[in-house]
C-alpha cells in the first residue's frame, strides 16, 4: 500500500481522494433529491457531478501511464475541469435548497414535520461534503504530476 502512495505521488493521492469524495457526493445528492420532502433531482447537477467523477477517473489513468504532450495537456485540462464542475453543481444545489433551509431551520411552519427536518439536516450534510469536495480538488488541480518532466 505504501509503494502504491509514493508512485502516485502526492498529486495522485489527491486525485484519488477527490474521486471518491465526489462518488460521496453525487451519492448523498441523489438520495437527498429523492426524499419524499424535495423529490426534485436536477438532471444538471447530476451531470456534472458525473462528468466531474469521469473526469477524475480519466486524470487518474493518464497519470499511471508514460504521458506524451497531448495526454498531458488533456490531464492538466480535465484537473481544472473537475472543480469546475463541483463549484457549479454545488451552487446549483444550494439555489435549490436556500428558501427550503430558511423555512425549516428558521421558522415555525415546519416545527412538527420530522422528514422536513431529516431532508434538510441531510441538504446541509451535502452542502459540506461537496464544498470539502471542491476544496480538495482545487489542491488536486495545482499539485504537479509528481514526476518531472526534462
Amino acid at each position: 500500500m505504501e509503494s502504491a502512495k509514493k508512485s502516485m505521488g502526492a498529486a495522485g493521492v489527491f486525485n484519488a481522494i477527490v474521486c471518491l469524495l465526489s462518488i460521496v457526493t453525487f451519492v448523498l445528492y441523489v438520495m437527498n433529491a429523492t426524499r419524499a420532502y424535495y423529490v426534485d433531482l436536477n438532471p444538471v447537477i447530476a451531470a456534472l457531478l458525473v462528468v466531474a467523477i469521469a473526469a477524475e477517473v480519466i486524470v487518474l489513468a493518464l497519470g499511471r501511464g508514460k504521458e506524451g504532450y497531448a495526454l498531458a495537456i488533456v490531464s492538466d485540462v480535465l484537473r481544472v475541469a473537475v472543480p469546475c464542475c463541483l463549484a457549479v453543481a454545488g451552487v446549483m444545489f444550494i439555489s435549490a435548497r436556500v428558501e427550503s433551509l430558511a423555512q425549516v431551520f428558521g421558522s415555525n411552519l415546519e416545527l412538527g414535520n420530522v422528514e422536513a427536518h431529516e431532508a434538510a439536516t441531510q441538504a446541509v450534510a451535502v452542502i459540506v461534503i461537496s464544498l470539502v469536495t471542491w476544496l480538495f480538488s482545487v489542491i488536486a488541480a495545482f499539485l504537479g504530476h509528481g514526476k518531472s518532466t526534462k
